[in-house]
């Protein structure tokens, strides 16, 4: 039984409502939960205690404050109008957890209500792995943090392609010059730890990751 609270998949999409969550980032955040639930699945399927739905809803809500991390300027590009309400909702956000990545903002607002939902949810930023204290430890937190390597936008991808583009978009521009930004992080070291993750992951269930598209999933899923 466990002893941590999870809410439910309706209070999961409650959150993202009160938030604000732009479209693209919920079609984004169902395309991840779809490949991580498979995954878990297929772990439990080899007697790994996993815990499925902590995985879905880390899925859903793992980034319902990325928006903190949109400029102004680029709202025009994240596929909906924006209104007044949603600016002062997504204002609010950025004062209050300024100096924090989305990860850690979405960590501060729901740790109290589900600590452990939103511990697995702040070890999915992409530098976790270099981290002894933040890196993904249990299977929900492996799980969570490779599945959303595994989606590109909203489409489940190569964890090489999905790499690949990451890196072309936060790339500084060449004015920016060295030591700046995504320049301070060894990429080929924690892209190393992520493929070591995915071949970890894909030995315990026995299937190549090659062969898990998303067809693939809807054709082999247990529901």
């Amino acid at each position: 039984m466990k002893n941590y609270s999870l809410p439910t998949r309706k209070e999961c999409f409650d959150i993202i409502k009160k938030y604000h969550v732009p479209p693209n980032i919920v079609k984004h955040s169902l395309a991840v939960a779809k490949l991580a639930v498979f995954l878990a699945e297929k772990l439990k399927e080899k007697d790994m205690a996993v815990d499925v739905e902590l995985v879905e809803r880390a899925c859903l809500l793992h980034d319902i404050a990325r928006i903190c991390e949109v400029k102004e300027s680029d709202y025009n590009n994240i596929g909906m109008t924006v209104t007044e309400q949603e600016k002062t909702v997504w204002d609010k956000l950025k004062t209050e957890y300024r100096a924090a990545h989305h990860e850690d903002t979405a960590y501060e607002l729901l740790k109290e209500q589900y600590p452990v939902l939103a511990l697995t949810i702040k070890k999915h930023r992409y530098v976790s792995v270099l981290d002894e204290n933040d890196r993904p430890d249990t299977w929900e937190e492996k799980i969570v943090y490779y599945a959303d390597k595994r989606v590109m936008h909203e489409r489940i991808v190569s964890l090489k392609e999905r790499l690949d583009d990451a890196h072309q978009r936060n790339a500084p521009p060449p004015s920016a010059g060295r030591g700046k930004g995504q320049n301070k992080i060894d990429t080929d070291k924690v892209d190393r730890l992520i493929f070591e993750l995915e071949e970890e992951i894909f030995t315990a269930i026995g299937l190549d990751p090659a062969e898990v598209t998303e067809e693939f999933i809807d054709s082999h899923s247990n529901t």
